[in-house]
């Protein structure tokens, strides 16, 4: 029997409906349960199990927990048998079962009455204290007549003698429920120290799983992580000089699900699919954490070889079977197994990406890249026109990127493509973990950096990259990349450097960008400046670039040189164009003082 505590210092964090999630997964299994309640001051632990189609109870009064204590004080014995005491939950499709042992008859007054009888301290520290021998008798007691696979303690809040019980002596593993507040962290790091040094004395061997629950839903995904990262730093901090820190990995976090705000509901087991519903994804997570592989292995894989198996005479039978497989079971195999089937089938890439996502949510934590995945993401993000899909799971495919080594630089600039300028940050961050990770970084990933830097005006961090990478990277947009962010810099000694740079090829830019070219040649005071102005407007009107022609037509007004400029584009360039071209001009005029030519 594998024994599990749930436990929060504060109420309101979802700690009983999650015991019985926990069961109701287990019992899917084909596990037995039996679930207690030892939150004896506000017992509720058969409300979550009894809940039904219109969100009531239909639990009828019956002993438990509190019954069997008093007894015990007045008699020094248990009942001759705890059936009684635990009443049976009703499970889907009989496969398992769930027995819950409730606080006692509450709200009837007459449990309130023997509650207020138990004198805790006497319980524990009296002359002749009773109170562990009591708790370690019932846990045998159920393991001898109900053998169950799994016993569930739904524990009190707080510090007290009983929740020391509940965390130390009976528990393998105690799961830790918070908010992400500072009273909820300090009160369960105290209580995680506790249960550490207790165990360590007693030799006893109880893994915690700290959670922090009710997690808002965030867009931006790494906000959610390093909130999550400082929680587990402060969380894993010695809670005084000397002592040793909790050395905790992780934090698990149950998001907040809107539709409990209105009606309490057991996810697990029903009708709604993971892809829903952020908080079933993060029980199934939860779940891969707490309870054994070798407990869920061997009745996953009965069930994927019966899928498997009817494939060939029902393709649809076989993939309905394997969906809702993955709505209750946190098991990769069969994310696999139904990953496998659609891309048979063609699915849906939305399906497919999603699936995908939450097989990779279910992984250990520092885990290696599934091939599979990583198959999956390339794909789904190598379509040429931008998606829905694509932007929806967007920082999921940032993972399963970083994970793979980020050795597909086209991957990673289809992400930060995704991203957009709303999240520069973001993107910008990304390119420059692969330009530090990658022996030789991609060319076109340097210069889209590049650009990001200078949309950001973070010049000086543009041109570090630039002066990192000149010598080494020959593609013409990297040196009209340059060109631009001296340009932004307009900085008369840096136009001059760059002409001068052995590095900078002068002749890519003005093919890339002409413009680009006649603007350095203007900063830098060259003399080449109107030479080069005529000749861009030559090879633009020879070539019908109307957007660089605009661009260059705006040089040669701030220089007076429209009619040079009409002259070189008279019977080269369309008409209409000509006079777009000189509509923009008038409006720009009206727009702007003149400026000075630089020619006088």
């Amino acid at each position: 029997m594998r024994t599990i505590t749930f436990y929060s210092y504060k109420g309101g964090v979802g700690r009983s409906l999650l015991v019985a999630n926990t069961a109701r997964y287990l019992s899917i299994l084909e596990k037995s349960v039996v679930a207690l309640d030892f939150d004896l001051e506000a017992p509720g632990l058969h409300y979550k199990f009894a809940l039904g189609s219109d969100g009531t109870s239909k639990c009828e009064p019956c002993p438990g927990v509190v019954d069997l204590l008093t007894e015990f004080i007045d008699t020094g014995s248990f009942p001759e048998s705890l059936n009684p005491y635990a009443a049976a939950i009703p499970v889907v499709n009989t496969a398992g079962s769930i027995r819950v042992m409730r606080a006692g008859t509450a709200p009837q007054g007459d449990y309130w009455r023997k509650l207020s009888r138990i004198d805790w301290t006497d319980l524990f520290y009296g002359s002749e204290p009773i109170g562990t021998q009591f708790f370690l008798e019932l846990r045998e007691r159920i393991r001898q007549e109900f053998n169950p696979d799994f016993c569930l303690i739904d524990a009190r809040t707080g510090i007290t003698d009983m929740g020391g019980i509940a965390t130390t002596v009976l528990p393998d593993i105690v799961v830790c429920l918070a908010l992400d507040s500072l009273e909820h962290l300090e009160g369960l790091r105290a209580m995680m120290n506790g249960v550490r040094q207790t165990a360590a004395t007693e030799g006893l061997n109880v893994a915690l799983v700290p959670i922090i629950s009710r997690v808002r839903a965030r867009r931006d995904q790494a906000t959610e992580r390093l909130a999550l990262e400082k929680a587990r730093a402060y969380l894993d901090a010695p809670i005084r000089p000397g002592s040793p820190p909790l050395g905790l990995a992780e934090l698990v976090s149950l998001h907040s699900e809107p539709l409990l705000d209105f009606e309490e509901q057991v996810l697990v087991g029903g009708k709604r699919s993971p892809h829903e519903h952020a908080l079933l994804r993060d029980y199934l997570k939860l779940f891969s954490k707490i309870i054994p592989a070798e407990d869920v292995r061997p009745h996953v894989g009965q069930l994927i070889q019966k899928a498997v198996s009817r494939l060939l005479d029902d393709p649809d039978g076989a993939q309905s079977d394997l969906e809702i497989l993955t709505t209750y079971c946190a098991d990769e195999e069969a994310y696999r197994a139904l990953l496998k089937l659609y891309q048979v089938r063609k699915a849906p890439l939305e399906k497919i990406i999603a699936t995908a996502a939450m097989m990779w949510q279910l992984r250990a934590s520092g885990s290696g890249p599934e091939p599979l995945i990583v198959d999956i993401v390339r794909s789904a993000y190598s379509e040429p026109r931008v998606t829905e899909v694509q932007k929806q799971y967007v920082e999921f495919a940032e993972e399963i990127w970083r994970s793979s080594g980020m050795e597909d630089a086209r991957l990673g600039m289809t992400i930060a493509g995704l991203y957009g300028l709303e999240r520069r940050d973001r993107s910008t961050r990304l390119l420059m973990d692969y330009i530090e990770r990658a022996e030789i970084p991609h060319p076109s990933i340097i210069v889209t950096l590049v650009d990001l830097l200078r949309s950001a005006r973070n010049l000086t961090a543009a041109m570090s990259i630039i002066d990192r990478f000149k010598a080494v990277v020959d593609i013409p947009s990297f040196h009209t990349a340059w060109v631009k962010s001296v340009l932004d810099l307009n900085d008369v000694s840096k136009a001059r450097e760059i002409l001068q740079d052995t590095s900078f090829r002068a002749a890519a830019v003005k093919a890339d960008d002409p413009p680009a070219y006649v603007k350095l040649m203007k900063l830098a005071g060259s003399e080449s400046f109107l030479p080069s102005l005529f000749e861009a407007i030559e090879t633009a009107a020879s070539t019908g670039e109307v957007s660089k022609l605009q661009e260059l037509a705006e040089i040669a007004q701030d220089e007076r040189l429209e009619d040079e400029f009409d002259m070189h584009l008279r019977g080269r360039v369309p008409e209409r164009y000509q006079d777009e071209i000189r509509r923009s001009l008038q409006k720009r005029s009206r727009r702007i003082r003149p400026l000075r030519p630089f020619s006088e």
